[in-house]
C-alpha cells in the first residue's frame, strides 16, 4: 500500500528507536538523517529510498529523518519486506543499489578517516 504525505520543514518523518514498518520514497524536497543527534546525510534526490534498515534488520529505526523544507514523501508499507519484493522486485533492486552506494560512502569515509587519523591506519 502507498500513501502521499506532505511534510512540512521541522517536521519528523522518522524517529530514532521507534518502531515502524516500510519505507519511504522521497518524490520532493530535501530531508535530513540524524544518528544519535549527528547529522548524517542530505537526501535530496527524487527516488531516494530511506526508512528501510529496520525492516531488513527487524529492529526498531536507526536514524532520525527531519524536513529541511517542504517535501512530499511516499510511504510505503507491506506486511513483510519478503511480501514486498515479490509483490515488486524492482524494489528489490532499487534497495539494493540504495545499501551499495550506503556502503560505498561509508567505506570512503573510513578511509578518509584513517588517512587523517595514524592511529586508524595499519601501516
Amino acid at each position: 500500500m502507498e500513501q502521499d504525505i506532505e511534510v512540512a520543514p521541522g517536521q519528523t518523518i522518522i524517529e530514532q528507536g521507534e518502531e515502524g514498518s516500510g519505507f519511504f520514497v522521497l518524490k520532493k524536497g530535501t530531508l535530513e538523517v540524524f544518528k544519535d543527534d549527528v547529522l548524517l546525510a542530505v537526501l535530496m534526490y527524487p527516488g531516494t529510498i530511506f526508512g528501510e534498515m529496520g525492516d531488513i534488520l527487524g529492529r526498531p529505526r536507526t536514524c532520525t529523518v527531519k524536513a529541511k523544507n517542504n517535501s512530499v514523501i511516499t510511504h510505503i508499507e507491506a506486511s513483510s519486506l519478503e511480501e514486498l519484493v515479490q509483490m515488486q522486485p524492482e524494489i528489490a533492486a532499487k534497495i539494493i543499489r540504495t545499501l551499495a552506494s550506503r556502503l560505498d560512502r561509508t567505506t570512503q569515509k573510513l578511509i578518509d578517516t584513517a588517512r587523517d587519523n595514524p592511529l586508524w591506519s595499519v601501516k
